[in-house]
């Protein structure tokens, strides 16, 4: 009976191992690329990592394409000294080609007894949760992180710290060229909105007080 393949990896993404399952490699690289605030390419470098229609959403908004949503993040370095995520646990799962991954959850449906059994081997590192067959054509990576975002024009160099949950869907012919075919997030951004809110009140009548003085 077809199966699936979980992997688990603690800690931060710069500590995943080279020999990590190929979700888990991808999220190493991704994670890089999705925190750079300052790209020096024309094109930012996590662009590769989506295709131009996949769709980005996040909590219950609607789906942006990737097309849409990627640029933005070039303008992050106008306005933002610091953002990292700091992963603290991540999942691969390993679900087959499409059709083997549908197969799969009939079968679970007709006979609960090949549901997948689940074990763990622990902290730190990586762990293999079940393996009955694999194949690189599709898996979904997920993963828990504490997003920490500091503003340039921030005087306190207050750092703003946000828990996540983030789910990427990928595809590819084989597991050297997996791309993200959909992306959720979900998270609360009030405190970056209501830090970002702050700054720019603080800064106007920072303004208002030279003008007066001016005067």
């Amino acid at each position: 009976m077809e199966g699936s393949s979980v992997f688990i990896h603690y800690g931060p993404y710069e500590s995943i191992p080279e020999n990590a399952s190929p979700g888990l490699q991808f999220l190493s690289h991704f994670m890089p690329a999705i925190d750079e605030i300052s790209p020096q390419e024309t094109e930012h470098p996590i662009k590769k990592f989506f295709k131009p229609d996949t769709p980005i959403i996040i909590d219950n908004n609607p789906a942006n394409p990737a097309s849409s949503a990627l640029p933005l993040l070039k303008v992050r370095s106008r306005h933002l000294a610091y953002f990292r995520h700091e992963v603290h646990i991540a999942w691969d799962m390993d679900l087959g080609n499409a059709a083997t991954h549908a197969a799969t959850i009939d079968a679970n449906r007709s006979d609960p007894r090949s549901q997948i059994n689940t074990s763990e081997s622990g902290p730190p590192g990586s762990s293999s949760i079940s393996s009955q067959s694999k194949s690189p054509m599709k898996r979904t990576v997920m993963f828990e992180a504490t997003s920490e975002t500091i503003f340039k024009d921030d005087p306190d160099g207050f750092p703003i710290k946000i828990r996540e949950f983030n789910i990427l869907d990928l595809e590819g012919s084989d597991n050297d060229n997996l791309q993200v075919t959909e992306m959720r997030i979900f998270l609360d951004a009030r405190p970056v909105q209501a830090r970002a809110a702050s700054l720019q009140m603080e800064s106007a009548f920072g303004e208002a007080q030279r003008e007066t003085q001016v005067e």
